[in-house]
């Protein structure tokens, strides 16, 4: 590889997991903060539940922030880099690149964060607003990614192909239109859970005070 297309793969790289870390402490960092207080303002009941991620509702301290922070940086790195990968092949105009890369995220690698099993949701009502709202951060984290790197990197000029693209494009859609069906079904168990448990034991070992 050409010492010039080595060091532009290298900027391009940089500029990516810089907009992904923003994107990521964004979403899933302070989004998630708010989120959860959010959650915790519409059901005031759970106050003081605790949670499968062995947490207290209502309680917000420093090491709790900091982890968030930290995880957000992370997975917004790695979401920074896979976008810098992927937009060219996203079937949607480039002003909706972010969303359509938000939606992919939710219904794919997005899944297991709303595990039916999950005692959580279980806790929190109403459940499907508690899912938009998680659900609203994948699209968040989405848009502000595509924003910046679009804006730091633009995309290069391709060679004219037809053939690659509308395969690669047509995958994208089967994934994102079966995701969305995976979804949908798991919502619809979590609506049918919610409120059948008051307090976690924590760490994935489920429902440590059932409802009555």
């Amino acid at each position: 590889m050409p010492a010039d297309r080595l060091a532009r793969s290298r900027r391009a790289m940089l500029r990516a997991t810089a907009a992904g870390v923003i994107a990521g402490v964004l979403s899933a960092g302070i989004g998630a903060r708010v989120v959860m207080r959010l959650i915790a303002i519409l059901d005031p009941s759970t106050n003081g539940a605790f949670t499968d991620a062995e947490a207290t509702v209502g309680e917000i301290t420093l090491e709790g922030s900091a982890q968030f922070l930290i995880f957000g940086s992370i997975l917004g790195a790695v979401s920074g880099l896979v976008y810098l990968g992927l937009r060219r092949w996203l079937p949607v105009g480039k002003p909706w690149r972010g969303l359509a890369y938000g939606a992919l995220t939710l219904v794919t690698i997005g899944q297991p964060l709303f595990d039916p099993a999950n005692v959580d949701f279980q806790i929190f009502e109403p459940v499907i607003v508690v899912v938009a709202l998680f659900a609203a951060l994948f699209f968040l984290n989405g848009f502000v990614v595509a924003k910046l790197l679009d804006r730091w990197h633009p995309e290069p000029e391709y060679q004219a192909s037809t053939r690659m693209p509308r395969i690669t494009a047509g995958v994208l859609v089967i994934f994102l239109v079966l995701g969305s069906i995976l979804f949908a079904g798991g919502t619809i168990g979590l609506v049918e859970d919610q409120g059948s448990c008051l307090s976690a034991i924590g760490s994935g070992n489920g429902c440590a005070v059932a409802a009555d």
